[in-house]
């Protein structure tokens, strides 16, 4: 990604390999724009929306690019909805990045093109919609993704602030909207519609 941005207007001023290493060099790193992947596990700091949104709160001035195969609608406006200033699909081509890049520094929000026709389509894959009850809140998603990563409620709680038994009815109730009995269907809804790759 770096040979990406070689350009003489760009200078990749820190790396981080997860959101506890990124939340650190923004501390102490000035920056005029962060590039973060959605899913950074295997740190104590959340990742995804959670963080997203962190960095938002905190560096408001600072704009915020998304890199992911996520290709979810609920996730992409809710991303957008935070403040994402920019989503980059990990399948298009670093050719494009710089490009990105560019918009978001000159003020512009920009989605590449496969995230814009997701974003314009129908909100869940047909074989998963059930009406208009199927729609998720951010928190439901962001809790259904992390307990398909096999984060136990416990692990989920601790991770986004909030009592087990909080992240029990949120997820309970995103079964109950998906018309699920089992957790095997929450799998299986997070596969068909994006959530996880």
């Amino acid at each position: 990604m770096e040979m990406a941005l070689s350009n003489p207007a760009f200078s990749v001023v820190a790396r981080a390999y997860n959101a506890d290493e990124l939340i650190e060099h923004l501390k102490c790193t000035p920056c005029d724009l962060v590039i973060s992947d959605y899913s950074m596990p295997d740190c104590r700091s959340p990742d995804g929306l959670t963080l997203m949104g962190y960095l938002k709160r905190h560096y408001p001035n600072c704009p915020l690019m998304v890199i992911t195969m996520l290709r979810n609608p609920s996730v992409l406006r809710a991303l957008l909805d935070a403040g994402v200033d920019g989503l980059f699909d990990k399948r298009s081509s670093l050719s494009n990045l710089k490009q990105a890049v560019l918009n978001i520094i000159r003020g512009h929000r920009h989605a590449c093109p496969s995230f814009k026709a997701i974003l314009e389509a129908q909100p869940l894959p047909v074989a998963i919609s059930k009406g208009p009850s199927t729609k998720l809140s951010n928190r439901e998603l962001e809790v259904v993704r992390l307990f398909v990563r096999g984060l136990s409620g416990r692990t989920i709680a601790a991770q986004l602030n909030r009592s087990e038994k909080t992240i029990s009815r949120q997820k309970r109730t995103a079964m109950d909207k998906l018309g699920l009995d089992h957790d095997g269907g929450l799998v299986e809804f997070a596969r068909v519609s994006g959530l996880i790759n």
